[in-house]
């Protein structure tokens, strides 16, 4: 696994549990002998449709997120790297469609995690942040 340890992206420093855990998201796990591992998920689509969402084909990827992290953690089927044109287009269009805004004090924001793409842009520390999640 590229980017982050396998015991921070399991959440557990246990290999039989990191590969229980792996197995229930639908991956395969290969270690390596640097004591690292190699995950396999996919191929993948590049879109979704979700349940309720009028049979729309939703962008439901990392990739741009992911590529270019140390070594990109996401290869084409083949195992050879996606092409860095390709993602860079796919993160100007994220970014053409984005919708800028600026926190005030005690605003909240609420997300349809299913309708939006959400990230944010590099902030200076100190950073404060306050989640709740429901379903």
């Amino acid at each position: 696994m590229r980017g982050r340890g396998w015991e921070d992206a399991f959440a557990t420093s246990d290999k039989a549990e990191a590969e229980r855990r792996a197995r229930a998201l639908g991956m395969d796990v290969e270690w390596l002998p640097d004591g690292g591992v190699r995950t396999i998920l996919g191929p993948r689509k590049l879109t979704r449709v979700f349940p309720g969402r009028k049979g729309r084909h939703m962008w439901f990827n990392t990739v741009v997120g992911m590529h270019g992290k140390e070594l990109s953690s996401a290869t084409l089927t083949d195992g050879s790297d996606i092409p860095a044109d390709f993602v860079r287009r796919c993160g100007e269009i994220i970014e053409e469609e984005s919708i800028q805004f600026r926190w005030e004090k005690g605003g909240i924001l609420i997300l349809d995690n299913l309708a939006t793409l959400h990230g944010r842009h590099p902030s200076l520390p100190p950073r404060r942040v306050l989640v709740a999640t429901c379903k």
